[in-house]
């Protein structure tokens, strides 16, 4: 006797946090012995394979069905007081353009947000991207438009955005890293972190804490994860 959800699809979403996941991307490429960037078709095809473990389902019944990614903006003026030195900006410009790339291949919406300085800190302000992303989240849900929301972020507010979703009978995956490293700017070592919201995870469905998984992955040459980098 077949089980019911041998043929149920689980339409799946997935949610960037663009900031959040290039500081990861960047850890993995330059701080990390893997030294390699993240691939997207791999990432996303990682996404699939989770989703049908934990969902007691199949690959083939798991597609994406909706991927966005979120991340602030500055203006041009405001980008050229963030970074002064013209062969900074060109280097920054030129890696965002091709994650855009990258992300338009595998039909991600892309959304942007305005990101607003303090006039005396040159500091961003606010955080406009967790409002578009939790709206943006809450809508799909309440439109039916997905089974699992997979976020992959780490910012403690979108509990509040997990707990709304809930409501309309979804379930949440979210991918947390927990990273630790060294960086030296000319002042001395300094001690740096990327951290996923305990919070957060505990109130998701599912939390899947992928810096364990890709380091097990790494040591055992495990595919699915070898697949998450570029050329590996």
């Amino acid at each position: 006797m077949q089980n019911s959800n041998d043929h149920k699809i689980t339409r799946v979403a997935v949610f960037f946090d663009g900031a959040f996941f290039l500081q990861v991307n960047s850890f993995y490429k330059h701080n990390h012995h893997v030294g390699k960037s993240f691939f997207f078709s791999g990432f996303m095809e990682y996404i699939r394979h989770k989703v049908a473990q934990l969902e007691h389902s199949k690959y083939h019944l798991c597609p994406i069905v909706e991927a966005h990614w979120f991340k602030g903006r500055y203006s041009a003026n405001a980008f050229e007081v963030r970074y002064p030195d013209p062969q900074k900006r060109t280097e920054i410009m030129t890696s965002e353009r091709k994650t855009e790339d990258s992300l338009v291949y595998q039909g991600v919406k892309l959304h942007y947000t305005p990101i607003h300085l303090d006039n005396e800190t040159q500091e961003p302000l606010d955080k406009p991207v967790n409002v578009s992303f939790t709206a943006e989240g809450v809508t799909l849900a309440a439109q039916d438009r997905f089974d699992v929301m997979v976020i992959v972020g780490g910012d403690g507010e979108f509990q509040h955005m997990v707990n709304k979703i809930n409501t309309f009978g979804k379930r949440v995956m979210t991918l947390g890293f927990n990273l630790t490293f060294e960086t030296d700017n000319g002042y001395g070592p300094k001690k740096k972190f990327i951290r996923t919201s305990q919070v957060l995870m505990e109130r998701s469905n599912y939390s899947v804490w992928m810096d364990r998984i890709i380091e097990e992955g790494l040591d055992s040459n495990e595919r699915l994860v070898m697949s998450l980098f570029n050329n590996m």
